[in-house]
């Protein structure tokens, strides 16, 4: 019979302790991709609005009069540019700022559900992939964007 260094024999093994307590990931993680997908998305569409909003608005299958007719649309670009900015922001410091990712989920919220009935009622201004593909990224950003508010609620704690 041997006896182990707790003192217990054979016929009575000791319990097994396990290691230090495996520690959850960081649910901060969540928040700063999903942050990080809704720059690359408002990026994407507000940089080209921005900057060449006729062109842009040709590419994704506008008819070339309603793209000069819609080429002022250079604020809603610049609009979204800054919800990007923004969102870095929220990346770098999310202590107090859940209003923000709040904001940023209905924004992608409301756009979803505005695609989604433009394509009900058949009001499509660009082409059929295009309007597929930016629903499908819109309707992905919000649910994300919403899991990510919920799972986050520490990393927005001040103090």
């Amino acid at each position: 019979m041997t006896e182990w260094a707790d003192g217990a024999d054979d016929d009575e093994a000791a319990p097994y302790e396990s290691p230090e307590p495996l520690t959850p990931p960081s649910r901060g993680g969540i928040l700063r991709w999903a942050m990080l997908w809704y720059v690359a998305v408002n990026l994407a569409i507000g940089l080209p609005l921005l900057l060449i909003p006729v062109q842009f608005l040709s590419l994704i299958g506008v008819d070339d009069a309603t793209a000069v007719a819609l080429g002022g649309l250079r604020w809603v670009g610049a609009m979204l540019v800054a919800w990007a900015v923004a969102a870095l922001m929220i990346v770098a410091r999310p202590a107090g700022r859940a209003y923000f990712v709040t904001a940023g989920a209905l924004q992608m919220t409301f756009g979803a559900a505005a695609l989604l009935y433009s394509s009900f009622v058949d009001e499509q201004l660009a082409s059929l992939w295009f309007h597929t593909l930016i629903t499908v990224v819109f309707v992905g950003t919000a649910i994300y964007l919403w899991v990510a508010r919920f799972r986050a609620k520490e990393a927005f704690q001040t103090g």
